[in-house]
Protein backbone atom coordinates (compact mmCIF):
# COMPACT_ATOMS: atom_id res chain seq x y z
CA UNK A 1 0.00 0.00 0.00
CA UNK A 2 2.74 2.35 -1.14
CA UNK A 3 3.91 4.59 1.52
CA UNK A 4 1.00 4.39 4.30
CA UNK A 5 0.89 2.17 7.33
CA UNK A 6 -1.85 0.94 9.43
CA UNK A 7 -1.22 -0.06 12.31
CA UNK A 8 -2.93 -1.74 15.27
CA UNK A 9 -3.09 -0.38 19.30
CA UNK A 10 -4.93 -0.05 22.04
CA UNK A 11 -6.08 3.27 23.13
CA UNK A 12 -8.63 5.74 25.36
CA UNK A 13 -7.77 8.72 22.93
CA UNK A 14 -9.51 8.44 20.06
CA UNK A 15 -13.02 9.77 21.66
CA UNK A 16 -13.76 12.44 24.29
CA UNK A 17 -15.65 9.83 26.44
CA UNK A 18 -12.05 7.96 27.03
CA UNK A 19 -13.17 4.41 26.93
CA UNK A 20 -10.37 1.97 25.93
CA UNK A 21 -10.59 -0.06 22.49
CA UNK A 22 -8.28 -1.82 20.22
CA UNK A 23 -8.50 -0.46 16.93
CA UNK A 24 -7.57 -3.08 14.27
CA UNK A 25 -6.72 0.00 11.73
CA UNK A 26 -5.27 2.70 12.53
CA UNK A 27 -3.94 5.22 9.93
CA UNK A 28 -2.32 9.17 9.25
CA UNK A 29 -3.71 11.56 6.51
CA UNK A 30 -0.50 14.07 6.28
CA UNK A 31 -1.35 14.33 2.65
CA UNK A 32 -4.96 14.41 0.34
CA UNK A 33 -2.70 11.54 -1.58
CA UNK A 34 -2.83 9.53 1.95
CA UNK A 35 -6.68 9.97 1.77
CA UNK A 36 -7.42 8.67 -1.58
CA UNK A 37 -5.03 5.62 -1.07
CA UNK A 38 -7.08 4.66 2.41
CA UNK A 39 -10.16 5.24 0.24
CA UNK A 40 -8.71 2.82 -2.18
CA UNK A 41 -7.25 0.25 0.56
CA UNK A 42 -11.03 0.19 2.32
CA UNK A 43 -12.73 -0.13 -0.43
CA UNK A 44 -10.42 -3.23 -2.06
CA UNK A 45 -10.70 -4.56 1.15
CA UNK A 46 -14.01 -3.90 2.30
CA UNK A 47 -13.63 -2.03 5.47
CA UNK A 48 -15.62 0.86 6.54
CA UNK A 49 -13.15 4.47 7.42
CA UNK A 50 -13.99 6.87 10.67
CA UNK A 51 -11.74 9.91 10.19
CA UNK A 52 -11.35 11.48 13.84
CA UNK A 53 -12.13 15.02 14.04
CA UNK A 54 -14.39 14.84 10.71
CA UNK A 55 -17.31 16.16 12.63
CA UNK A 56 -18.87 13.92 15.22
CA UNK A 57 -18.85 13.46 18.57
CA UNK A 58 -17.64 9.86 18.67
CA UNK A 59 -18.82 6.53 20.75
CA UNK A 60 -16.83 3.24 19.61
CA UNK A 61 -19.11 0.41 20.62
CA UNK A 62 -17.09 -2.50 20.89
CA UNK A 63 -14.37 -3.58 22.45
CA UNK A 64 -12.15 -4.30 18.95
CA UNK A 65 -12.66 -1.87 16.29
CA UNK A 66 -12.52 -3.01 12.46
CA UNK A 67 -13.26 0.03 10.76
CA UNK A 68 -10.46 1.87 9.76
CA UNK A 69 -9.26 4.95 12.03
CA UNK A 70 -7.92 7.93 10.21
CA UNK A 71 -6.23 10.68 12.12
CA UNK A 72 -6.45 14.08 10.01
CA UNK A 73 -2.76 15.54 10.35
CA UNK A 74 -2.56 18.21 7.22
CA UNK A 75 -0.93 21.05 7.97
CA UNK A 76 -1.88 23.60 10.21
CA UNK A 77 -2.37 27.27 9.01
CA UNK A 78 -4.19 30.59 9.72
CA UNK A 79 -3.41 32.08 6.71
CA UNK A 80 -4.56 35.96 6.52
CA UNK A 81 -6.39 37.05 3.30
CA UNK A 82 -7.02 41.00 3.59
CA UNK A 83 -10.33 42.67 4.82
CA UNK A 84 -10.63 40.48 7.61
CA UNK A 85 -10.34 37.58 5.36
CA UNK A 86 -8.77 34.39 6.93
CA UNK A 87 -8.05 30.77 5.28
CA UNK A 88 -8.22 28.22 8.12
CA UNK A 89 -6.88 24.66 7.36
CA UNK A 90 -9.68 21.78 8.52
CA UNK A 91 -7.12 20.58 11.36
CA UNK A 92 -6.50 24.03 13.24
CA UNK A 93 -8.34 23.62 16.53
CA UNK A 94 -11.66 26.30 17.18
CA UNK A 95 -9.30 27.33 20.38
CA UNK A 96 -6.71 28.84 18.26
CA UNK A 97 -9.11 30.62 15.52
CA UNK A 98 -10.84 32.34 18.26
CA UNK A 99 -7.17 33.57 19.84
CA UNK A 100 -6.57 34.72 16.65
CA UNK A 101 -10.15 36.90 16.52
CA UNK A 102 -9.58 37.95 19.72
CA UNK A 103 -6.38 39.14 19.29
CA UNK A 104 -7.07 40.65 16.20
CA UNK A 105 -10.39 42.53 17.47
CA UNK A 106 -13.03 40.72 14.94
CA UNK A 107 -16.31 39.17 16.10
CA UNK A 108 -16.37 35.41 15.42
CA UNK A 109 -17.91 31.92 17.11
CA UNK A 110 -16.94 32.84 20.38
CA UNK A 111 -19.83 30.37 21.68
CA UNK A 112 -17.82 27.41 20.75
CA UNK A 113 -15.12 28.38 23.07
CA UNK A 114 -16.39 25.37 25.36
CA UNK A 115 -16.10 23.26 22.65
CA UNK A 116 -12.82 20.59 21.60
CA UNK A 117 -13.22 20.57 18.19
CA UNK A 118 -11.22 21.71 14.98
CA UNK A 119 -11.97 23.50 12.71
CA UNK A 120 -13.35 20.60 10.30
CA UNK A 121 -15.33 18.66 12.61
CA UNK A 122 -17.13 22.07 13.58
CA UNK A 123 -18.07 22.72 10.02
CA UNK A 124 -18.83 19.08 9.04
CA UNK A 125 -21.04 19.36 12.48
CA UNK A 126 -22.49 22.50 11.91
CA UNK A 127 -21.69 23.77 15.31
CA UNK A 128 -23.83 25.85 16.67
CA UNK A 129 -25.31 27.67 19.80
CA UNK A 130 -28.26 25.48 19.85
CA UNK A 131 -31.63 25.02 17.72
CA UNK A 132 -33.25 28.12 19.55
CA UNK A 133 -30.63 30.40 19.00
CA UNK A 134 -30.15 29.96 15.20
CA UNK A 135 -26.15 31.19 15.15
CA UNK A 136 -23.83 28.42 14.13
CA UNK A 137 -20.13 28.73 12.46
CA UNK A 138 -21.42 29.10 8.97
CA UNK A 139 -22.73 33.07 9.76
CA UNK A 140 -18.47 33.42 9.52
CA UNK A 141 -17.99 30.97 6.21
CA UNK A 142 -17.05 32.12 3.06
CA UNK A 143 -16.33 28.76 1.24
CA UNK A 144 -14.65 25.59 2.08
CA UNK A 145 -12.89 23.17 0.36
CA UNK A 146 -12.88 19.38 0.51
CA UNK A 147 -11.77 16.41 -1.18
CA UNK A 148 -13.83 14.13 -2.54
CA UNK A 149 -13.37 11.16 -4.97
CA UNK A 150 -9.95 11.94 -6.12
CA UNK A 151 -10.43 15.62 -6.52
CA UNK A 152 -10.32 18.74 -4.85
CA UNK A 153 -13.80 20.96 -4.71
CA UNK A 154 -14.60 24.18 -3.45
CA UNK A 155 -18.44 25.08 -2.17
CA UNK A 156 -19.27 28.73 -1.49
CA UNK A 157 -21.47 29.10 1.65
CA UNK A 158 -25.09 29.05 -0.54
CA UNK A 159 -24.16 25.77 -2.26
CA UNK A 160 -23.48 23.79 1.33
CA UNK A 161 -26.63 21.77 2.08
CA UNK A 162 -27.37 21.90 6.08
CA UNK A 163 -29.76 21.26 8.94
CA UNK A 164 -29.24 21.74 13.00
CA UNK A 165 -26.06 19.99 13.70
CA UNK A 166 -25.39 18.29 10.37
CA UNK A 167 -24.57 19.26 6.52
CA UNK A 168 -23.46 17.27 3.31
CA UNK A 169 -20.10 15.97 5.07
CA UNK A 170 -21.63 14.69 8.15
CA UNK A 171 -20.78 10.80 8.88
CA UNK A 172 -19.48 10.77 4.96
CA UNK A 173 -15.94 9.69 5.60
CA UNK A 174 -15.00 9.92 1.94
CA UNK A 175 -15.07 13.97 1.93
CA UNK A 176 -12.59 15.58 4.12
CA UNK A 177 -12.59 19.35 4.87
CA UNK A 178 -9.66 20.62 3.55
CA UNK A 179 -9.81 24.29 4.48
CA UNK A 180 -12.58 27.36 5.07
CA UNK A 181 -12.31 30.93 4.22
CA UNK A 182 -13.34 33.20 6.71
CA UNK A 183 -14.90 36.70 6.85
CA UNK A 184 -14.67 37.96 10.73
CA UNK A 185 -16.88 41.80 11.23
CA UNK A 186 -14.61 44.29 13.13
CA UNK A 187 -15.49 44.37 17.19
CA UNK A 188 -14.68 45.74 20.19
CA UNK A 189 -14.37 43.87 23.52
CA UNK A 190 -14.61 45.48 27.00
CA UNK A 191 -13.76 41.49 28.04
CA UNK A 192 -12.05 38.39 26.42
CA UNK A 193 -15.58 36.85 24.95
CA UNK A 194 -13.30 33.19 25.42
CA UNK A 195 -12.99 33.69 28.90
CA UNK A 196 -16.59 34.84 29.21
CA UNK A 197 -17.97 31.55 27.45
CA UNK A 198 -15.35 29.54 29.65
CA UNK A 199 -17.03 30.85 32.46
CA UNK A 200 -20.77 30.53 31.34
CA UNK A 201 -19.60 26.66 30.29
CA UNK A 202 -18.22 26.17 34.00
CA UNK A 203 -21.56 27.30 35.28
CA UNK A 204 -23.81 25.03 32.82
CA UNK A 205 -21.64 22.56 31.99
CA UNK A 206 -20.73 19.25 33.32
CA UNK A 207 -17.13 18.11 32.81
CA UNK A 208 -16.83 16.12 36.26
CA UNK A 209 -16.55 13.73 34.24
CA UNK A 210 -15.03 12.23 30.68
CA UNK A 211 -18.25 13.64 27.86
CA UNK A 212 -18.74 13.94 24.08
CA UNK A 213 -21.22 16.71 25.31
CA UNK A 214 -25.15 16.39 23.49
CA UNK A 215 -26.08 13.17 22.98
CA UNK A 216 -28.72 13.14 21.12
CA UNK A 217 -29.99 15.99 18.30
CA UNK A 218 -33.57 15.53 18.99
CA UNK A 219 -35.42 14.75 22.16
CA UNK A 220 -38.23 15.59 24.11
CA UNK A 221 -36.42 17.30 27.16
CA UNK A 222 -38.75 16.64 29.48
CA UNK A 223 -38.06 12.59 28.84
CA UNK A 224 -34.25 13.27 29.21
CA UNK A 225 -34.71 15.53 32.27
CA UNK A 226 -36.68 12.54 33.94
CA UNK A 227 -33.22 11.41 33.38
CA UNK A 228 -31.09 13.18 35.14
CA UNK A 229 -28.67 11.26 37.52
CA UNK A 230 -29.29 7.88 36.38
CA UNK A 231 -26.65 5.73 36.45
CA UNK A 232 -25.42 2.48 35.22
CA UNK A 233 -22.08 0.87 36.17
CA UNK A 234 -19.76 3.72 35.78
CA UNK A 235 -21.93 5.49 33.27
CA UNK A 236 -25.02 8.47 34.01
CA UNK A 237 -26.99 10.99 32.63
CA UNK A 238 -25.62 14.08 34.09
CA UNK A 239 -27.78 15.58 36.63
CA UNK A 240 -26.45 18.79 36.18
CA UNK A 241 -26.40 19.00 31.86
CA UNK A 242 -29.45 17.79 30.21
CA UNK A 243 -28.46 15.39 27.19
CA UNK A 244 -24.88 14.65 28.42
CA UNK A 245 -24.03 11.41 29.47
CA UNK A 246 -20.95 11.17 32.09
CA UNK A 247 -18.58 7.76 32.34
CA UNK A 248 -15.62 6.61 34.34
CA UNK A 249 -15.51 3.35 32.71
CA UNK A 250 -12.99 1.83 30.41
CA UNK A 251 -15.87 0.35 28.26
CA UNK A 252 -19.52 1.66 26.39
CA UNK A 253 -21.39 -1.18 27.32
CA UNK A 254 -23.14 1.18 30.32
CA UNK A 255 -23.64 3.80 27.75
CA UNK A 256 -24.84 2.23 25.18
CA UNK A 257 -27.47 1.01 27.78
CA UNK A 258 -28.59 4.45 28.78
CA UNK A 259 -29.03 5.42 25.21
CA UNK A 260 -31.31 2.68 24.85
CA UNK A 261 -33.57 3.63 28.09
CA UNK A 262 -33.84 6.99 26.69
CA UNK A 263 -34.74 5.45 23.02
CA UNK A 264 -37.18 3.13 24.50
CA UNK A 265 -38.81 5.67 26.63
CA UNK A 266 -39.46 8.03 23.61
CA UNK A 267 -40.31 5.33 21.68
CA UNK A 268 -43.52 4.29 23.69
CA UNK A 269 -44.24 7.82 24.17
CA UNK A 270 -44.65 8.76 20.42
CA UNK A 271 -41.22 11.53 20.18
CA UNK A 272 -38.93 11.34 18.16
CA UNK A 273 -35.28 11.31 19.44
CA UNK A 274 -32.05 11.27 16.81
CA UNK A 275 -28.66 10.47 18.01
CA UNK A 276 -26.00 13.57 18.04
CA UNK A 277 -23.28 10.66 18.56
CA UNK A 278 -21.92 8.54 15.66
CA UNK A 279 -21.07 5.15 16.98
CA UNK A 280 -18.92 3.28 15.14
CA UNK A 281 -18.04 -0.60 15.73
Amino acid sequence: MSNLKIESLTSNSFSHYRTQHHFQRVGEINSIDDLQEYCNWAQENQVNIYIIGNGSNTLFAKKNIQSLILKNKLPKYIKPLGENRVEVSSSVSLMEVLKYCYQNSVDSFYYLASVPATIGGALAMNAGRGRQHKRTIYDFVESVTFFENGSIKTLDNSQIVRDYRQTIFTGVHSKLILSAVFKFEPAEFTESPIVSRQHWAKEHQDNTAPNCGSVFKTANFKILSKLRGMAIGKAMFSAKTTNWILTKSQNSYAILLLIKIAQVLHFVSGQKIELELIVID
